[in-house]
């Protein structure tokens, strides 16, 4: 039982050889293995004078680490700068002319080719459940990872890895659903199951804050930027997510200066049919030394109970951050919207069923900020449903923000996943902890170091908008109706990522 014709299935075998056995990613792993201690002792030696909010609590430890560890780091630094010289230009090359602009990781263990089979035997009975999440994780160069307020980049990898695989081993409802299906093939009975949620009896759906991922099939994953890092995170995922496509970007000196890429990852338990990404024309600042961008992934759900093949689109992004008096989102979505046709378009097969187009990522804008008025009312929203919004300007009152205050985010009271959650349904602690839906400008200063709005007693002033700023969406396009049964707002990783994963899961009306 194939979730794809043997030809996809070649084409991505393919198109994995291509990208992670190649020749050319061979020589792209040897660059940067040799890369590896200059960039080590470059990003140790300048973390040393660029300091976190926590880190400014204890300024003696600061001077005492400058003196000693300085001489240490710079001597590490000159002893492989010739390695550096050497290897960055190959790495600058081999990543200009490489034939894609990302990378394709398959792996399957029993565990995930049994997770196929029940899966298919119950889409084919027309009541399976998707997932879908979408996290921004500040897994970058140290350095980076420091200006966003955030240490240990490697240990923060493996934990979130580890975090989310817990929450896909240990999942009652799939592994109840799970342990009917086996039997239902010892006995072999046919298999079906029941959809009782609250969105069939009629009652409307409310989002919540909850402490766990539900099981999820496709993982978005934003400013996921360092290939040394990413490794230790891949690690984890592959362990239920057989198919990874990452380290995705156009690498030339117009676009990103040869830096990062994108940071962009799709993790998915469901064969990949197509890839491709596009680099946004549109940046400023800091923008230009990303390939920030759109990643495009068309993904095999299965084969229909007669014929053909249910199919479906998912699209990760990571808008400008920071843009200022510049109006470059909107410009970013128009980009988005025009790619999202013409992958859809140039991928569409006959006999494909399309179940869901869906838009994941960080937006960097919410919906009542004065700031984010034009990107709020972009004609983006006509085609595609924010689940949590009643219209540009207005959230449903569910809704929470999900940037954290870099100065408080590793306060005691937000670094578990509990006490994050009491947080957030807290008004008055979520206000202290989460930034403010009042932007007048996008700038540094005011997003990051915005102060808590407080009365002339030193309370916390209430007011509709506050700790509300939310900027990572799940999208839908209304072409392929969902029936939204769970929307989630993700506390596991506190303490680990600047923000709050968010996740969705539903149905498919074209599920037959």
């Amino acid at each position: 039982m194939l979730f794809i014709n043997k030809e996809s299935q070649n084409t991505l075998i393919k198109m994995a050889v291509e990208n992670d056995s190649g020749v050319s990613y061979l020589c792209l792993k040897i660059a940067r293995t040799f890369l590896y201690p200059s960039f080590l002792a470059f990003n140790l030696l300048m973390s040393l004078y660029i300091t976190t909010f926590e880190e400014e609590k204890y300024p003696n430890t600061i001077f005492i680490k400058k003196v000693l560890l300085t001489p240490v780091y710079g001597a590490l630094f000159i002893l492989f700068l010739p390695l550096l010289i050497i290897f960055l230009p190959v790495r600058c090359g081999i990543l200009y002319f490489r034939k894609n602009h990302f990378m394709v990781s398959v792996k399957h263990t029993t565990l995930t080719e049994s997770q196929r089979l029940f899966q298919n035997d119950l889409i084919r009975s027309g009541k399976y459940k998707f997932g879908i999440a979408t996290a921004n994780l500040c897994l970058m160069p140290e350095l980076a990872s420091k200006m966003n307020h955030l240490i240990n980049v490697n240990y923060r990898a493996r934990k979130i890895g580890e975090k989310i695989l817990a929450n896909q081993f240990f999942n009652d409802e799939w592994n109840s659903k799970e342990m009917e299906w086996k039997i239902s093939k010892n006995k072999s009975q046919t298999f079906t199951t029941s959809n009782s949620g609250d969105h069939d009896r009629g009652i409307e759906l409310e989002g919540n804050v909850c402490t766990n991922f539900p099981r999820v099939d496709i993982m978005a994953i934003q400013e996921a930027w360092s290939s040394y890092h990413n490794k230790t995170l891949m690690k984890e995922l592959h362990k239920v997510f057989p198919y990874i496509v990452h380290d995705a970007g156009v690498h030339s000196y117009s676009n990103n200066a040869f830096f990062l890429n994108s940071g962009l990852l799709i993790a998915s338990k469901h064969p990949i049919l197509a890839i491709d990404f596009k680099p946004f024309s549109h940046f400023v600042k800091h923008g230009r030394v990303l390939s920030n961008g759109l990643l495009m992934v068309k993904v095999a759900l299965g084969d229909q109970k007669n014929s053909g093949s249910y199919v479906g689109y998912v699209f990760n992004t990571h808008l400008q951050s920071y843009q200022g008096k510049d109006q470059i989102i909107p410009k970013q979505l128009d980009e988005i919207r025009a790619w999202i046709s013409q992958f859809t378009e140039r991928n569409r097969r006959d006999g494909d069923n399309i179940l869901f187009s869906i838009i994941c990522g960080d937006f960097n804008f919410d919906t009542f900020s004065p700031a984010d008025k034009e990107s709020t009312q972009h004609p983006i929203f006509s085609e595609f449903v924010d689940f949590c919004r009643v219209r540009a300007g207005l959230d449903k009152p569910w809704t929470v923000g999900t940037e954290m205050r870099p100065e408080f985010m590793l306060d005691s009271p937000v670094t578990t996943q509990e006490g994050l959650k009491k947080v957030l349904e807290d008004p008055v602690l979520r206000q202290c902890h989460i930034v403010d839906a009042d932007i007048i400008e996008h700038s540094k200063e005011v997003i990051v170091s915005g102060s808590v709005k407080k009365d002339e007693h030193g309370n916390v002033k209430l007011f509709p908008e506050g700790g509300r700023r939310r900027i990572d969406y799940i999208l839908y396009n209304k072409s392929y109706p969902l029936k939204v049964e769970s929307y989630s707002f993700v506390t596991k990783l506190a303490g680990l990522t600047d923000h709050i994963p968010v996740a969705m899961e539903f149905m498919c009306e074209g599920l037959k």
